[in-house]
């Protein structure tokens, strides 16, 4: 039997950090396009049609509960599940990122994804996809940015794991690897520099396309590896980057 595509059924999706930025985008994209979808995040996400708003914390095991029993009983199941939910706010190099902060980006970055696919695993049917939202920074580290760099390199990793531990369930799990995007959090950031001319054009210039990527491009990218047209792609990590990592010189460069 051929496998349903995304018009011919509902498809249910529960997508995580989906209150601004990637995961917002995600989730327009997903609702335009008639799924129904779980939204999840620390404060309410914008409404949407077709769309469940939940307020739950990914990183506590009751914030993990509250989103598998939203899912089951708002869905019923869970045909795509986009972990997209990031910590940013530890900065410092391996000697210097505070513990505490260490702890929190781990946590929302690396375990999360994991424990989120253990609480839906029985609402996951076969031909169910996990797309993991990384980084450029689990491909190549930034100077003094420890935590991310490192919280994203194992969610790379986590990535192939659930894979290969997953396939016997007919479940499909891939990640996509954005460069720099003009999220409300990288905005500001430049916006909050000496020179935000300067600096649009310098994180423009890390990527060969030489310029800042959009959610909306992200989520195309999530979107095709959570549907049926990516039924024999599993394991992959997709760069959506610009041709940021395409060149040695400019991956050594921060983002």
């Amino acid at each position: 039997m051929n496998a349903p595509t995304l018009e011919r059924m509902t498809v249910n999706v529960v997508v995580t950090g989906a209150a601004r930025g990637i995961g917002r985008a995600i989730a327009e994209l997903y609702a335009e396009r008639g799924a129904h979808v779980l939204s999840v995040d620390l404060t309410l996400p914008p409404a949407l049609k077709g769309q469940e708003r939940l307020k739950a914390d990914v990183a506590s095991r009751a914030g993990r509960a509250r989103i598998a029993r939203a899912a089951r009983e708002k869905l019923g199941r869970v045909d795509v599940l986009v972990n997209n939910a990031a910590y940013q706010g530890a900065h410092g190099s391996v000697l210097d990122v505070s513990e505490s902060g260490w702890q929190r980006t781990l946590d929302v970055n690396l375990s999360a994804p994991l424990m989120l696919v253990r609480e839906l695993i029985s609402l996951l049917p076969q031909g169910g996809a996990v797309v993991n939202v990384a980084s450029v920074q689990g491909l190549f580290a930034e100077q003094d940015n420890a935590a991310y760099n490192s919280s994203k390199g194992g969610l790379v990793n986590l990535t192939r794991a659930m894979c290969l531990d997953l396939a016997p369930r007919g479940l499909r799990v891939n990640a996509v690897a954005p460069g720099a995007i003009s999220t409300e959090a990288v905005m500001a950031s430049i916006d909050a520099s000496a020179d935000p001319a300067q600096t649009r054009r310098d994180y423009e210039d890390l990527h060969a396309l030489r310029r800042i990527g959009e959610p909306r491009e992200v989520a195309q990218a999530v979107y095709f590896l959570g549907s049926p047209e990516a039924s024999f792609i599993t394991g992959v990590i997709l760069p959506i980057d610009g041709g940021m990592t395409a060149s040695f010189m400019m991956a050594g460069r921060p983002v």
